[in-house]
């Protein structure tokens, strides 16, 4: 248990050093072979599919509560973007420097096959069953929220960079650690939701679903308004 919980780790600190510093352009094949990886990591330590979330019984049910995961996101961002007060928060230079193109593979493939498969399988998935095996739910929970949170530090300073962080905090060293340790905070607080969501759902593709929606739903909004609604 131990050794499996340090080889995760040690999978998604490479994985996240890959993907934000030094191989960028392969994200979506590091995310699919990272995901691959994780799998055979928790199979070998002898956990079961529906420790992952993932075994057949669960699929019925958890499509389920996907659709309706999916129908309250998209509720959620239809009501933010009608209030004028709210719009403020869809804005993000990377979304509108995108073309259509790019917007359209990103919310529809990289997203949901990159970075909600991989982050949901590792952390709702495999590091929360492999911790949760030898410590209980609780404290897989824990453990796995934690870990979520630091998989952000790295983004958080590019996110800092190309939204309103930035104007808001400033661009100097405390600027940029506050905003690091709000994201990590805010991340992990997340990471709790995302594994209540599993847990009470009894599977994995309703955080999966949630996760790729949150993040594809809101660079689709947020490029609309940067690109097309500058005006409202």
């Amino acid at each position: 248990m131990w050794i499996s919980t340090i080889a995760v780790i040690v999978v998604l600190v490479v994985v996240n050093l890959l993907n934000n510093k030094w191989a960028k352009q392969h994200y979506l094949l590091i995310c699919l072979v990272a995901t691959g990886v994780l799998l055979a990591i928790a199979r070998f330590d002898g956990l079961s599919w529906k420790a992952l979330g993932l075994d057949r019984d669960s699929w019925q049910p958890g499509l389920i509560w996907s659709l309706g995961v999916f129908l309250a996101v998209a509720a959620f961002y239809a009501i933010a973007a009608s209030i004028p007060a709210a719009r403020r928060g869809f804005n993000d230079k990377r979304a509108a420097e995108q073309g259509w193109r790019s917007v359209l593979y990103n919310s529809t493939i990289r997203i949901p096959f990159g970075t909600a498969l991989l982050e949901e399988t590792a952390f709702r998935g495999v590091l929360l069953a492999v911790v949760a095996q030898g410590w209980g739910w609780t404290a897989g929970v824990i453990v796995s929220s934690i870990v979520f949170g630091f998989w952000h530090v790295l983004p958080s300073l590019d996110f800092h960079e190309n939204s309103g962080a930035a104007d808001v905090l400033g661009q100097g060293f405390r600027a940029k650690a506050t905003s690091v340790v709000l994201t990590v905070v805010g991340t992990g607080a997340a990471g709790v939701g995302f594994c209540l969501l599993r847990g009470i759902s009894g599977s994995l593709f309703p955080p999966m679903v949630l996760h790729a929606s949150l993040n594809g739903i809101g660079l689709a909004v947020s490029w609309a308004f940067a690109r097309r609604l500058r005006d409202i």
